[in-house]
């Protein structure tokens, strides 16, 4: 029986057990096992088994690795931990479904098309390699900050010290490390007690700037994610404040606390007397407390007008007052004090009420922390006296300053010591987060108290090859479709499978390579960065758990703010994951600019309508 006959008859099993399904599975792989015994398994979307074959998910199935990890000819070995599987890959095949019709079949020694009802050769798909770098562009930097400063950037550096400066400019011109440079001008100029921190968006560039900042002897100098600073400032200023921070706080809620909107709401509570403390011991701030976000976010009429003008749905309003009556419900383990400890703890281990809708009970998020100081410096003007002070500094750097919201940006700006400065950097064109409401350079500086300042435009890029530049700067154009190169797969287990063999080369072939797999959802990330685990030690960099250095990381765009990696792959630049909207615009600009040596495009059905 030939290759197609195999498969024309696999189809035709695979039909009996999905008989609605116009593409039952997307790949086949044949195996021999130890005793001599061979198996066809198909890959799917679901499992099913009967008629001689079996299904598989290839997302989930931990025998869809062998599909993945071996090739035609190869010997396999799966460890199971109570058993192991091994035998030899006999046939390993791709199939293309149109209409409900098998069209193509193909494998590493050849393709056959079906074309006007008869099957014929085709020459196999070409498809693109991550291509190892030429030896001469190995060695790199020890670090992005040990380079030479340009004129313009040296201009930045040199400025007066007590000159606030905003440095913008385009990804890969080297914002972060000329802001860094001035950072490190400004401690020698500085005494003994120079006191600076450097403020950033997300861990992993929170992670990488600390390193950056080692590099540059700055080792004294604080680095803080903003939810980090955000809470240690008002831990220390509202200590009624309960320990856990929400994990599911609603999107909608989170936008609507973090709209500049709130300050109308916020000037309304601050004509109330501050509720008395909710706890026996009284421990409160003089002005705001805890009581203070339930007056606030559990009061629906005044949640619906700051919905309105922030143009949000009234659904944010009804959410943000469900939230709060949870977070200001007792825990299971408080009501329950009484009972022993150990009848308390739920099976698993976890929380009693971890996973169910009074998670959040007796939380804070971490949106309410700028909320409150804003509330309290309201209070305090109304009654003549000093705002509660957060920490001051010498110094305070803030990069990607874009994601920032206006009140986070207030309580920023209030952290620099009378007499001290500013350091700003950023780019509009990388604004992923909605919820920050981003409007503008003028309107962040202002927000900060620094109206007056320096504006620097770095204008040379360093970092990306000029192909990827050219198609960066067309997605930037509002409304524009960029031109880039499109590898375009049938389904995503196709796609999948390339990937994971163009990383196993590159790691082979370039073994000190950088690369990122940059997914637009961590879900995606999660999914294909457990596939490649099969075949190379590829690391899922979520919150911030980059393995800096050669190797693969499989991640999403709001994680990459400011890194940099010699290969780039965005695997699902398709329509449905980068709609032709100003978001999805910008984080495809992020996601491409993050490659120094290479940029790879991809998509599973409909590519993106920002691509030509």
């Amino acid at each position: 029986m030939t290759r197609l006959e195999e498969q024309l008859d696999l189809l035709a099993r695979a039909r009996t057990l999905l008989p609605h399904s116009r593409a039952p599975y997307s790949a086949h792989v044949k195996l021999r096992y130890a005793d001599g015994r061979e198996s066809d398994m198909l890959l799917g979307g679901v499992f099913r088994r009967g008629a001689g074959i079996t299904i598989l998910d290839w997302r989930t199935a931990p025998l869809a690795e062998v599909f993945f990890a071996w090739a035609e000819g190869d010997e396999y070995e799966l460890d199971f931990g109570d058993r192991k599987l091994e035998g030899v890959v006999l046939q390993r095949n791709f199939v293309r479904f149109e209409h409900g019709e098998l069209v193509e079949l193909s494998w590493p020694g050849g393709t056959l098309a079906r074309i006007r009802g008869e099957w014929r050769p085709q020459e196999p798909a070409q498809l693109p390699r991550l291509l190892p770098r030429p030896h001469g562009q190995r060695a790199r930097p020890a670090s992005p900050v040990d380079v030479e400063l340009d004129t313009a950037q040296r201009a930045v550096v040199e400025l007066p010290p007590r000159e606030t400066v905003l440095i913008l400019g385009e990804a890969g011109c080297g914002k972060t490390t000329v802001a860094l440079h001035r950072l490190r001008a400004l401690r020698r100029a500085g005494n003994e007690r120079f006191r600076a921190a450097c403020i950033v968006p997300n861990e992993g560039l929170r992670r990488l700037t600390e390193s950056l900042l080692h590099r540059l002897g700055l080792d004294d100098v604080e680095t803080w994610t903003w939810d980090k600073f955000a809470s240690k400032q008002a831990r220390r200023v509202f200590p009624d404040l309960r320990r856990r921070e929400s994990e599911d706080t609603p999107p909608l809620v989170a936008r609507l606390k973090r709209h500049e909107a709130i300050r109308g709401a916020l000037d309304a509570i601050a004509h109330r007397p501050p509720p008395p403390p909710d706890d026996e011991a009284g421990r409160r701030a003089k002005l705001a407390g805890r009581e203070d976000l339930h007056a606030l976010f559990g009061d629906r009429p005044l949640m619906e007008e700051v919905a309105v003008r922030a143009g949000l749905s009234l659904i944010a309003a009804a959410e943000s007052v469900e939230h709060t009556r949870v977070q200001f419900t007792q825990s299971t383990e408080r009501e329950y004090a009484h009972v022993d400890e150990e009848r308390l703890a739920a099976v698993d281990g976890r929380a009693i009420d971890e996973g169910t809708p009074m998670g959040d009970a007796e939380t804070v998020d971490v949106e309410d922390y700028a909320v409150l100081f804003e509330l309290e410096r309201l209070r305090a003007e109304r009654a003549r006296v000093a705002p509660a002070s957060p920490s001051k500094y010498h110094c305070v750097l803030i990069d990607e300053a874009q994601e920032f919201s206006a009140l986070e940006l207030s309580l920023l700006g209030r952290c620099v010591s009378r007499g001290g400065t500013l350091i700003v950097a950023g780019d509009a064109a990388q604004q992923v987060d909605p919820a920050a409401n981003f409007r503008g350079w003028e309107t962040t500086m202002r927000e900060l108290g620094a109206p007056e300042h320096r504006r620097a435009v770095l204008e040379v890029g360093y970092r990306c090859p000029p192909e990827v530049t050219e198609f960066a700067r067309a997605l930037r154009s509002e409304g524009g479709k960029a031109s880039f190169p499109l590898v375009r797969f049938h389904d995503e287990c196709h796609l999948a499978a390339w990937l994971v063999e163009a990383l196993r080369d590159l790691d082979a072939d370039d073994p000190t390579a950088a690369a990122a797999v940059i997914c637009r959802t961590p879900q995606t990330a999660a999914q294909l960065a457990r596939l490649a685990q099969m075949v190379v030690p590829a690391n899922l960099a979520l919150e911030g758990a980059f393995t800096f250095g050669p190797g693969a990381q499989v991640t999403c765009v709001p994680e990459v703010k400011g890194l940099e990696f010699d290969h780039v792959v965005v695997p699902d630049a398709a329509a449905g994951q980068y709609a032709d909207t100003a978001e999805a615009r910008r984080s495809l600009y992020v996601a491409a600019t993050r490659a120094s040596a290479q940029l790879v495009l991809a998509a599973a059905g409909t590519p993106s309508p920002l691509l030509r």
